[in-house]
């Protein structure tokens, strides 16, 4: 993910909207919670919560 759309996917997090990313190495996808300097912090599929370089992730579309 580019720069400029981590920041713009944290402002629209810190609104309320909610925002999906995947990982591609781990195949995992899950809704961003948060923030924190050049991580996201995600609600997987499977339930678990993890912290992604958001170098990382691709931002997907959920409808």
């Amino acid at each position: 993910m580019r720069h400029d759309r981590f920041e713009g996917l944290c402002k629209e997090v810190e609104t309320g909207k909610s925002n999906f990313v995947s990982h591609p190495s781990t195949h995992e996808q899950g809704r961003v919670l948060s923030c924190s300097s050049d991580h996201l912090v995600v609600d997987t599929d499977g339930g678990s919560r993890c912290c992604w370089d958001y170098h990382e992730c691709e931002e997907i579309n959920r409808g």
